[in-house]
């Protein structure tokens, strides 16, 4: 009982961070992963995390993500349904890094992003990343 009350008292005292809770389950489909995905820059929203893959670091700026034209692949494997996120933009939106997360090895102007949750709380997910933390950038003028 006593350790309900701590963990209780620690939850009010600290209130979840729902960007971040957001970010895990959009790359991780867990809301608190053991390897959860680091937001280095709030304001920029630039994310960084290790690939699942290789052994590297994958840089994600989010908010140069276009939401307006990405799409959701579906892909069938088996009984099995799949998500990816297709986005794409004139900048660069995702940055391979090495181990030491400083040197940048590739960059990409678009992405094809594996969405491992639940599809439907993915894009309650990502509403919440992109509609109230990380509007697209629009610093480039039409001209």
């Amino acid at each position: 009982m006593l350790a309900m009350a701590a963990v209780f008292n620690r939850a009010v005292a600290q209130p979840a961070d729902l960007f971040q809770e957001a970010v895990n389950y959009v790359f991780t489909g867990k809301t608190d992963p053991a390897d959860a995905p680091e937001i280095v820059d709030r304001k920029s929203c630039i994310v960084v995390m290790r690939d699942p893959k290789y052994p590297r670091y994958i840089r994600y700026y989010l908010s140069r993500f276009k939401m307006d034209t990405a799409n959701f692949q579906k892909i069938y494997a088996g009984s099995q349904t799949l998500y990816n996120l297709e986005v794409a933009n004139d900048d660069i939106l995702l940055e391979y890094l090495n181990i030491d997360k400083t040197t940048v090895t590739e960059r990409y102007r678009s992405a094809q992003i594996p969405l491992p949750g639940n599809i439907d709380q993915t894009q309650k997910a990502l509403r919440i990343i992109f509609a109230d933390h990380c509007k697209a950038d629009q610093t480039k003028t039409p001209f």
